[in-house]
């Protein structure tokens, strides 16, 4: 580019077509997606989770047993993606919520064409998956996500219809989350890609 940019924006906008929208995102749109659906249970008024109303999660996230205190309430929320009901909710609390803090969801990230491509593309199956890993362990898993997220919306249901990438610029290495991650996706069938780019 004829001025410097991250090489996740170059890839982003070289790739970029109105049938096939591309997204930066790292971190941001899965965590976003899982926050969105399971507000109920991060936010849920147990003892020593909040102590004055300005907090922008529970102060026990990072406590190992953070998702088994609110086990239930994470299996009522993941379970509507069994039933699709968890696009009618993720959107209600998109607009419901907007602007209030979360450990989970990236406002300035998330938009309403990513929010709609997303719930439209990725299946609730590997959202499931997606989930679940994150549930594992939050405080390690929560990092490590691909960069770029592409979207083919005009492609049949059940056809590769996104696409999850990281980018590495020249002499840059996968960091060891990035490789779980990667790993992970790869044995559940969740469309990932690494693109290493070269200069010309």
């Amino acid at each position: 580019p004829a001025q410097p940019v991250a090489v996740e924006y170059a890839l982003r906008d070289h790739w970029h077509r109105a049938e096939a929208p591309v997204f930066y995102v790292e971190n941001a749109l899965i965590n976003s997606l899982f926050g969105l659906l399971c507000w109920p249970a991060i936010f849920a008024p147990l003892p020593g989770a909040f102590f004055h109303p300005f907090q922008s999660g529970p102060a026990d996230l990072g406590a190992p047993d953070f998702v088994a205190r609110r086990q239930p309430l994470f299996d009522a929320c993941l379970a509507e993606l069994q039933d699709g009901r968890y696009r009618s909710t993720i959107r209600s609390r998109f607009a419901e919520k907007a602007g209030t803090q979360s450990p989970f969801v990236f406002w300035g990230t998330l938009s309403d064409a990513l929010l709609e491509l997303a719930l439209d593309c990725i299946p609730a199956a590997h959202l499931q998956r997606l989930f679940d890993r994150l549930l594992q362990d939050v405080k390690a898993n929560r990092t490590g996500f691909p960069d770029l997220v592409r979207f083919w919306p005009g492609r049949e249901e059940g056809a590769g219809r996104y696409e999850l990438v990281e980018v590495k610029a020249p002499g840059d290495k996968l960091q060891d989350n990035q490789i779980r991650w990667l790993g992970y996706c790869a044995a559940h069938g969740i469309p990932t890609r690494v693109c290493h780019v070269q200069w010309q």
